[in-house]
Parts: C-alpha cells; sequence; structure tokens
C-alpha cells in the first residue's frame, strides 16, 4: 500500500460537518490498519469512517445479502438477487424482469481483484485513495461538484439506481474514471438503515480526477453562505454589457 498523500487541506475550506473519507480497494492486507469490530452494512461504514474511525474489511466482513462481493468482485452473482424475484417479492419492482434489467447495469470491480477495503477519514489517511467520498449540502456541493468541470469543460451527472446504491457511491467512480454523485433519501437500502438526513449530495471522486479537483479547488472561490442573485434585469444588464464589450474586443 502506497502511502504518497495528496494534500487534501484544500478541503478545509469547506469545513464540512461530515469528515471527507477515502476508500481503497486492495488484493493484499493493508499494513498498519485494524480490522472493523463491528457488523455494518459498506454503505455505513462510510458513516463509520466520517465519525474519524480508520480500518479496513474483508470478505466475511461484508453483510448486505451478497450484493456487497457481487459489486466488489469477491462473489459471482447470487441466483436470487439476479434473478429479480427478491425485487419483486419486496415490492421494489413491478415484476421481476424489471429488477433483473437493473443488475444489467449496476457497476462491479474485476473478478477477485480485491479482497480488503480499506476506509479512513481525510486526517487519518495512510494510502493514497481509490475513491474520495465528501458528503456536502447544496452550497458545498455547487463548488465541488464544479471542480472537474472548472478546468475540463466536462459535465457532471450522476448516475445511480434506487438499490444497490453503495456500486453507485464506491464502484462506478472508479470504474469509469468519472466523479458522481448520490443524494441521500433516494437511496431505499440506505433509507432504511437510517445512515444519513436526505438531501445531502454523496460526491465520488475517483483518483483519475482527485488531482484535478484539488488543484482546481485551490483557485476557485467558494462563499458558504452565497447570497440570491440580483434577479432578471440586473443579471441580463450585466451579461449583456460583458458580452458587447467582448464583440467589440474580437473586432479589434
Amino acid at each position: 500500500m502506497s502511502s504518497a498523500r495528496k494534500d487534501f487541506s484544500v478541503l478545509d475550506k469547506f469545513n464540512f460537518e461530515r469528515k471527507p473519507v477515502g476508500v481503497k480497494f486492495m488484493i493484499t492486507r493493508p499494513p498498519g490498519m485494524k480490522k472493523l469490530a463491528k457488523e455494518l452494512n459498506i454503505c455505513e461504514m462510510l458513516k463509520e469512517a466520517q465519525e474519524g474511525n480508520a480500518f479496513y474489511v474483508g470478505p466475511d466482513d461484508l453483510v448486505c445479502v451478497g450484493a456487497e462481493q457481487m459489486i466488489l468482485g469477491m462473489k459471482d452473482p447470487e441466483p436470487v438477487l439476479v434473478s429479480g424475484i427478491l425485487g419483486d417479492e419486496d415490492g421494489l419492482f413491478s415484476e421481476a424482469r424489471a429488477c433483473r434489467a437493473m443488475y444489467q447495469h449496476i457497476p462491479r470491480l474485476p473478478k477477485d481483484s480485491v479482497k480488503y477495503v480499506a476506509f479512513a477519514p481525510v486526517d487519518k489517511l495512510t494510502f493514497d485513495p481509490d475513491v474520495m467520498i465528501i458528503t456536502a449540502d447544496i452550497n458545498q456541493a455547487q463548488t465541488v461538484l464544479r471542480s472537474v468541470n472548472y478546468s475540463t469543460g466536462e459535465p457532471f451527472v450522476s448516475k445511480a439506481t434506487p438499490v444497490i446504491a453503495c456500486a453507485w457511491i464506491y464502484v462506478y467512480p472508479v470504474v469509469s474514471g468519472e466523479l458522481n454523485y448520490y443524494i441521500t433519501g433516494l437511496g431505499m437500502g440506505m433509507q432504511a438503515l437510517n445512515i444519513f438526513p436526505p438531501g445531502l449530495f454523496l460526491i465520488s471522486v475517483p483518483f483519475q480526477r482527485i488531482p484535478t479537483m484539488l488543484e482546481n479547488l485551490k483557485e476557485m472561490p467558494y462563499n458558504p453562505k452565497p447570497a440570491p442573485g440580483p434577479g432578471g434585469p440586473v443579471h441580463r444588464k450585466r451579461v449583456n454589457k460583458l458580452l458587447g464589450d467582448l464583440r467589440e474586443k474580437i473586432k479589434k
């Protein structure tokens, strides 16, 4: 496990109520870390790390009806899951076929590529995370979500399903290389576990995008309590003046 550390101090300016958390997927046991000593679903482990705890888990610590081992590539999908019958019987889908179709879209890590998952709050990181998960309110999220678009122009989007939210929070960003976000209250399993209040943004930044995010956040201004805009007439007047000035500029 690399001990290389990025400088995450730029995140301090947000004064997040819940600490950003780094997650790493590993084939070998992480040295110097304690194993999680309680039974939690993998989505609950995010909250456990936010509370200041650094730990790792292995296959025997994953307790969520086979879904966690599936998305981490530790086990083949269980027929009762991917058949869709569970989603049908539990009333989550109109029929088993709808639930079955969903599993075609669930992201997974390569089979047998991961045996351990390490979690740590940003101030206790001893590893270079595969994904950094930031829990933000709407004002904080506006700046964090723009932190990749700011220098690349690339859009930020949310890909998600109402069940197996963990796949989209932990796995999808890493296998796609794209920032992703999930809004608490939309995930039915997370809601049942009562992990977070609704309306928070869980922003997952994969290792491919973390350097861009950190560099841009150093430059981007952040106002924790943005004032309302000036309104339509004033805004249009300012933009029209700016456009007029630029039109004159490119004529020269």
